[in-house]
C-alpha cells in the first residue's frame, strides 16, 4: 500500500487463535475459565488495534515493513516496525487503573480502582526477548541495525508510574511521535535496499503463526448444530430445534468450531457424528452442496472445512 507517496508492506492484524478457540470453546465446553480468558483476549486484541489505528495517522516516509502481531515457533511480537533506517519492536498491553514496575523483582503491577493489586507478566521483559531474537536473525545475516523496544499502553486513562529508563513505556497517543524522534535521528542511516529486502524475505519466511490451545482440563467438547435457545438442534431435512428454530447458520457455526476444536478435516463419518445425522447419503448431500474441496476416493473421502466458513467475531 502507499502511504504518503511512499511503498509501505503492511501485514494487518488478522483475528488471533486465541480468540478463535476460547469462542468455540465458550459454545461447547464452557466454565468460567474459559469465559474470563476469553473476555481478557478479546480485550486485549481490541486495544492491539486502537494502537494499529494510530500507525495508519503516521506518515512514512521511506520503504519499510509494518507487520501487526509478528510470530515464529517461539516468538510473538504485537508490532514490529523494519525499514532501512532502524527496526521498532512494540509490546502493546491493555490495562487500566495504575501501573508501576519493580526492577528488581522483574515485577509488573496494576492497582485497581478498587485498590486491589494485580501482578502481571512483565511486558518489559518480553519485549526484550522478542527484540534480542530479531537482533540475531540481522546479525545473521551479516548486517548491522539499530533495534529500538518500546511498551505502548492502549487505554488511555491508565496511569503510568515508576518506570525504568532502560524501556520506555508510554500511551498509544505518543507512539506518532515516538516514530518521528526516530526518523530524524536516523535520517540519513540507510541499510541500502538489497540488505533490507534480503532481512525481509528472511523474516517473512520466520513467520509462522501459532495454534492456540488451553493448557487446562476442559469438560468434554458439546456436539451437534445448536440453536439460538442452546439446544442441540435435530436434522430432518434441515436443521430444526424443538422450540421452532430452523437454521442452516447452526452447521456452518457447527463446522467453524469443529474446525477450531478439532481437525480441519472432516469425513462423511465424522461429519453424521458431530452433527447426529443417521443417513450417511443425507451428509454426502450436505457438503456436497457446500462444495467443499475434498481428497481421498469415495469411501475414504475427507473433506477441507474453509477458514471462512462462518464469521461471527
Amino acid at each position: 500500500m502507499k502511504v504518503g507517496g511512499i511503498f509501505l508492506r503492511l501485514i494487518e492484524r488478522k483475528l488471533p487463535s486465541k480468540i478463535l478457540v476460547l469462542d468455540a470453546l465458550n459454545r461447547r465446553a464452557r466454565n468460567e475459565t474459559v469465559s474470563n480468558l476469553l473476555k481478557r483476549a478479546v480485550i486485549g486484541y481490541e486495544g492491539e488495534l486502537k494502537v494499529d489505528r494510530v500507525w495508519e495517522e503516521i506518515g512514512l516516509s521511506h520503504e519499510s515493513l509494518l507487520y501487526h502481531n509478528y510470530e515464529t515457533n517461539k516468538h510473538q511480537i504485537d508490532t514490529l516496525f523494519v525499514s532501512r533506517h532502524f527496526i521498532f519492536v512494540v509490546e502493546i498491553k491493555t490495562v487500566s487503573g495504575y501501573i508501576w514496575y519493580e526492577k528488581e523483582k522483574h515485577q509488573f503491577l496494576r492497582k485497581r480502582k478498587s485498590g486491589e493489586i494485580e501482578s502481571f507478566q512483565s511486558p518489559i521483559e518480553q519485549v526484550k526477548r522478542n527484540a534480542d531474537m530479531i537482533e540475531r536473525v540481522v546479525e545473521g545475516l551479516g548486517l548491522s541495525m539499530p533495534i529500538y523496544k518500546a511498551v505502548v499502553i492502549a487505554e488511555p486513562s491508565t496511569v503510568i508510574g515508576r518506570i525504568p529508563d532502560e524501556i520506555p513505556i508510554f500511551h498509544a497517543i505518543g507512539l506518532r511521535s515516538e516514530i518521528k524522534k526516530l526518523l530524524l535521528r536516523y535520517s540519513t542511516n540507510l541499510l541500502p535496499t538489497v540488505h533490507f529486502e534480503l532481512l525481509v524475505d528472511c523474516l517473512m519466511k520466520l513467520y509462522q503463526p501459532s495454534k492456540y490451545w488451553p493448557r487446562f482440563e476442559l469438560p468434554p467438547i458439546r456436539k451437534g448444530a445448536l440453536c439460538t435457545c442452546g439446544r442441540v438442534m435435530t436434522y430432518k431435512r434441515g436443521f430444526i430445534c424443538v422450540c421452532g428454530n430452523k437454521s442452516n447458520e447452526a452447521l456452518l457455526q457447527g463446522l467453524h468450531d469443529y474446525r477450531v476444536l478439532i481437525s480441519e478435516w472432516i469425513t462423511n463419518r465424522e461429519f453424521r457424528d458431530f452433527f447426529f445425522i443417521e443417513s450417511e447419503d443425507a451428509a454426502n448431500k450436505l457438503m456436497k452442496r457446500m462444495q467443499f474441496t475434498h481428497k481421498g476416493s469415495t469411501r475414504d473421502r475427507r473433506y477441507l472445512i474453509p477458514k471462512d466458513i462462518w464469521r461471527d467475531l
